[in-house]
């Protein structure tokens, strides 16, 4: 998923506070788009139950990896 995809706002509480979360081993530039809070990194471990999105306002994770949803 690329960090240039426009974030949804948060289903949840609404907030524009969201960032996609990365799967797989991260390049030097995903540590760095991290750092910046650009994105959130999930782990190296990839299923098609993993959520891509995250709220940083209210931490609420949603979408499916496997599936290409956003709800």
């Amino acid at each position: 998923m690329s960090a240039n995809r426009q974030a949804p706002p948060c289903p949840r509480c609404g907030a524009q506070e969201t960032v996609p979360i990365v799967y797989g081993h991260p390049s030097a530039e995903a540590f760095e788009a991290a750092e910046r809070d650009e994105i959130v990194l999930g782990g190296c471990v990839v299923t098609p139950d993993l959520p891509i999105w995250l709220c940083r306002a209210c931490d609420h994770r949603w979408g499916r990896l496997g599936d290409g949803r956003e709800e």
